[in-house]
Parts: C-alpha cells; sequence; structure tokens
C-alpha cells in the first residue's frame, strides 16, 4: 500500500482558506512528489479531499490544535514545546477554547479532528490512517534554517519587501526536499496582498506534509493531551552514541543518522578505525543533542568518563 503525507495549514475562522496539499514518496528519488497543492475554505471540503485517499496509508499534519481540553491558559503541549525550545527562541501561542472561540463559534480545528477520528484516523504512527499536530516554524528552524525561526510571517517591523525576501529563501528551501512543481517556480517578486498571503498558506501547508512524513523516520518529539500524544515536531538531528565492541570496549562518536553510522561501523570502510577491528559493535546508549557543537561537547565530555562512569550512563 502506498503512503500519501497530507499537510494542512488550517484556518482557524470560517471565512478564511486553508492550505492544503498531499505529497508521495517516490521510489526513484529521495524528494517527495507534489500530487496536489491549493486553497480549501470548509472542513467538510478537507475531509472529502483526504477521503479520496481511501486506498493508501494517510499521514495528516494540521497546523492547528486538534484536542483543546482547557477553557483558557496553555495546554501542556505548549508549556514543554515552549521549555524545550526556548534555547531556539521558537514558542507557541495559547490554544484554548476562550481564543478559539472568538474566531469561530465551533473550533474548526476539533470539528477537523472529530471527523477524521470517525473516518479512522488515529494519533498513531502505526495506524494506516495518522493525525498529529505538527507546527511549521519548528518544522523550517529544524530541518532547513539550522535551528533558528524564518521571519515569513508578517509582523510589525517586517515590510512586504522583507516578507517577500524570506518567502523566497522558504521557497528554495521546499525545493531541496520536493520534486519540481509550479507552485515551487512562483515568482514571489510579482505577488501582493492576498495572492501574497495565499502562496504562504500553500508553503505551509507543504511544510505540514513534510513535516508528518519527516517524523515518521527521523528524530522527532512528540507531545502530549490526556496521556495521548497529539503534537509532533523534529528536532535537532544532532546525537552522541556510545556502542559495545565485540571486545567489550566501548566506543563513543557523534552522528546524524543512528541507523547508518552503525551499519558504517559494522560492514563498511566508513566506521571508524577503532571499530573496524572490533566488529560486531552493538548501539548500546545515544543522547540527542542541540546542535553539532553541543554533540561535539557531550562526545568529549562522555570521553573523559572513566568505563564504570560510562556504564552508569548506558545504564541509566
Amino acid at each position: 500500500m502506498n503512503s500519501v503525507y497530507i499537510g494542512i495549514d488550517l484556518a482557524w475562522g470560517e471565512k478564511k482558506l486553508s492550505g492544503f496539499c498531499v505529497l508521495e514518496s517516490t521510489p526513484h528519488s529521495k524528494k517527495l512528489k507534489i500530487l496536489d497543492v491549493k486553497l480549501i475554505k470548509s472542513i467538510d471540503e478537507i475531509v472529502d479531499e483526504i477521503q479520496k485517499y481511501k486506498d493508501f496509508k494517510v499521514y495528516v499534519g494540521v497546523d492547528a490544535p486538534l484536542v483543546i481540553p482547557n477553557e483558557s491558559g496553555n495546554r501542556e503541549i505548549e508549556k514543554k514545546f515552549n521549555k524545550d525550545f526556548s534555547k531556539y527562541k521558537i514558542s507557541m501561542l495559547p490554544a484554548n477554547r476562550k481564543i478559539l472561540t472568538k474566531y469561530s463559534k465551533k473550533i474548526r480545528s476539533e470539528i477537523l479532528f472529530k471527523k477524521l477520528s470517525a473516518c479512522g484516523f488515529k494519533r498513531d504512527y502505526k495506524s494506516n490512517k495518522v493525525i498529529f499536530e505538527v507546527y511549521t516554524h519548528s518544522t523550517i528552524a529544524m530541518c532547513f534554517n539550522n535551528h533558528k525561526i524564518l521571519q515569513y510571517k508578517r509582523k510589525k517591523g517586517r515590510n512586504t519587501a522583507f516578507i517577500k525576501e524570506q518567502l523566497e529563501i522558504y521557497k528554495n528551501y521546499l525545493k531541496k526536499e520536493l520534486l519540481q512543481h509550479t507552485i515551487l517556480k512562483k515568482d514571489i517578486s510579482t505577488l501582493k496582498g492576498q495572492g501574497l498571503k495565499d502562496y504562504e498558506d500553500m508553503l505551509d501547508s507543504l511544510t505540514c506534509g513534510y513535516c508528518i512524513y519527516y517524523c515518521q523516520f527521523n528524530g522527532a518529539k512528540f507531545y502530549q493531551v490526556d496521556g495521548v500524544n497529539t503534537f509532533v515536531t523534529p528536532i535537532s538531528m544532532w546525537k552522541v552514541y556510545i556502542l559495545r565492541c565485540s571486545d567489550d570496549t566501548l566506543y563513543t562518536g557523534i552522528t546524524t543518522d543512528l541507523k547508518r553510522r552503525v551499519k558504517e561501523h559494522n560492514g563498511t570502510k566508513l566506521g571508524a578505525k577503532y571499530t573496524s577491528n572490533r566488529r560486531p559493535v552493538e548501539l548500546v546508549y545515544f543522547e540527542n543533542c542541540d546542535d553539532k557543537i553541543d554533540a561535539c561537547k557531550k562526545e568529549y565530555a562522555i570521553k573523559q568518563l572513566s568505563r564504570k562512569e560510562k556504564q552508569r550512563l548506558i545504564n541509566v
């Protein structure tokens, strides 16, 4: 069964349009193919579009809160995310019923989630119908923009020329991960007013689709509502790891791809000189890092530990 990855940049009010896209992984390219990208108005239309892919494994990423148990304040998702991502100066706004009902008496993201849940969608990557909340800012920062927020949203002090420059950067980032499509050839300099906002919303939908794809196979962190994984975001790819070699010695290294790196240590010339004569090796510990500098610092710190201290770290 083939898989499609659907991204939805959901509008909070009925009068606004939502960005919507469908991406597909292709066997002959590492890039995703854009099957569809457009703007959609109603929730029912969005559900109908998703149902067109009922014969596929469907993964849906929505940039909007799906489960909102709190009347005011922040959900635990926002609290924990903002704490984790404060070092990158990335935060999420509060999501609560009081705020969201200002845009629509019936919270649109909640309605979408209930309708898709009735169609069999679950907050679980093991399902054939998957749905999670995602966030464009953290996805762009972690996957493309060197852990920094891309300032393409309209705010005080950002004029139209600046917004267009940022959107051009945004478009070029997506070109690296998606096969060519007319939306990625758009001359942003010709856009203005609502046309510029519409284009931004469609790019955001592509990022939502890419996020739900990326987090299936790469470093990701989940945040819960009422004990259930609900929101997922990419995290830094850098990791520090420890291998146990065939002679029971320990080797420490850093990587952005644990599976690939362990394979290299075990069977190719790309592995470390130390492990090449001590195969097979076994991954016994790894730790996520903020970036390459952080990974190098942690690697150095682990290498200064005694064997007993390393063993305690592994056994934690």
